[in-house]
């Protein structure tokens, strides 16, 4: 039986896996770069980068970071050619970490049994037929 090989062993082994870890390193030092170049707090937001072509992808967690972003892309751009990355356009891209993320259930807010009662007596008192359902239909929303 053939003995099991590290994690490190099959890092280093294939050249797909060599190519990619290549691919990784080099995502990292332009994400690195990227950063420095940019001011703070901005920096800090600026998630990952990747250049395809001659195109930079800059990666946010917000719409409203992506927005101070794209106003820094010139400035940037001018920055990362005197550092040797010749980049035409900077896109922004707002990167969503878990869409799947379901937001927490809402607080339902229920009256006190005072108030409960004191809007269904209300509701007895009013003449419009809407006004005085739409009344009873909210006094019903009383804590148990």
């Amino acid at each position: 039986m053939a003995k099991p090989r590290t994690v490190h062993q099959l890092l280093h082994s294939g050249s797909a896996l060599r190519e990619l870890r290549h691919c990784l390193s080099a995502q990292e030092k332009l994400l690195t770069l990227t950063r420095s170049l940019l001011p703070a707090p901005l920096d800090q937001h600026c998630l990952s980068a990747q250049q395809r072509c001659s195109h930079l992808i800059i990666h946010t967690g917000s719409s409203a970071w992506a927005s101070r972003l794209r106003y820094f892309s010139r400035d940037l751009r001018a920055k990362l050619r005197s550092k040797g990355v010749v980049v035409q356009k900077i896109e922004v891209r707002v990167f969503i970490s878990n869409p799947s993320t379901k937001r927490p259930a809402r607080h339902i807010h229920r009256l006190s049994q005072d108030n409960a009662e004191l809007i269904e007596a209300t509701a007895d008192e009013i003449q419009d037929a809407n006004l005085r359902a739409a009344l009873k239909r909210l006094s019903q929303h009383r804590t148990v």
